[in-house]
């Protein structure tokens, strides 16, 4: 079993849905065990798998990924099953990404994290500190521990940031992947985003050690480009200045494979569906993108 994050300091570059069509790939098309982790409050991720309205049904009756963080806040052990949602996306009432799970997120881990930063050590002892600071940001990790056979893959959908909630999903992945648009605004942050990691990977471990407890570090394990240009057939000068720079930046870290600009993804996400799943010319036009990149991801995050 492989947690991978997905992650870019920038909004709007399509972390939810890679995360979300490699996840769906996987399951039908590699008959694999997949769970989606939303950790984003915007939510992006959860209504690509379903309705507003669905959600909100399942959130009054089982909660959401903020119910775990708040029985932390409260002293209180949780059971992460009980926020597992079973093969959530569906056509016309029928379940059509048999087994693909979500656990659904909420805009209440924006107050969450405020609260979890809030929350420090009962006192100044070096070990006591330690020991809160590696708490803190291992609590999805000890409450996926009760899963992690049940599943083949767990991608985690992060917000923009490195708050508390994304230390936590950093905390418990095996590695991470980048999104970008190959543009200036998109990419400028990948250097800074890999030393915020490798620093808090730093700190953490540190931590650990101090108490002896050991903590994976996880890596950078690709960067997907997404929304690439074309002029004609080809890739438009800037986007592909762009992508080759990257790549030599990042020798053997950017994926081979990637999408275009397509309004068949537009399409997907208002009907909460992979793009693969849904019939007219513009979702054929980029059906097969994801499903490439989703072969690639297996290769370079093998299990």
């Amino acid at each position: 079993m492989k947690i991978v994050s997905f992650i870019n300091y920038k909004g709007g570059v399509g972390k939810s849905t890679t995360a979300y069509h490699i996840g769906c790939a996987l399951a039908l098309d590699h008959g694999m065990k997949i769970l989606l982790v939303d950790v984003d409050p915007q939510t992006n991720l959860t209504f690509l798998c379903a309705t507003p309205e669905r959600w909100e049904d399942f959130k009054n009756s089982h909660g959401t990924l903020a119910s775990l963080y708040q029985s932390y806040l409260s002293g209180q052990s949780y059971n992460i099953k009980n926020i597992i949602w079973e093969s959530p996306i569906e056509k016309a009432g029928r379940k059509v990404v048999e087994g693909l799970d979500l656990i659904p997120s909420d805009v209440e881990l924006l107050g969450i994290d405020l609260d979890l930063q809030l929350k420090t050590a009962s006192s100044n002892d070096l070990s006591t500190v330690a020991r809160h600071y590696v708490k803190q940001r291992t609590i999805l990790r000890g409450a996926l521990q009760a899963i992690k056979d049940d599943y083949d893959y767990i991608l985690i959908d992060c917000p923009p940031n490195l708050y508390l909630v994304t230390q936590n999903a950093l905390a418990t992945s095996d590695c991470y992947i980048v999104t970008a648009l190959p543009d200036h605004l998109s990419t400028i942050g990948l250097s800074i985003l890999q030393r915020r990691v490798e620093k808090l990977n730093m700190d953490i471990s540190h931590a650990a050690g101090i108490i002896g407890e050991n903590i994976a570090i996880p890596k950078l394990g690709g960067i997907i480009f997404v929304r690439v240009r074309l002029g004609g057939a080809a890739i438009t000068n800037v986007h592909d200045r762009k992508m080759r720079e990257i790549s030599s930046d990042y020798p053997g870290k950017v994926f081979e494979k990637y999408t275009t600009e397509g309004i068949g993804y537009s399409e997907a996400s208002e009907s909460a569906l992979p793009v693969f799943l849904l019939s007219g010319g513009n979702p054929r036009r980029v059906a097969d993108q994801y499903r490439e990149i989703a072969e690639e991801f297996i290769r370079r995050v093998p299990l």
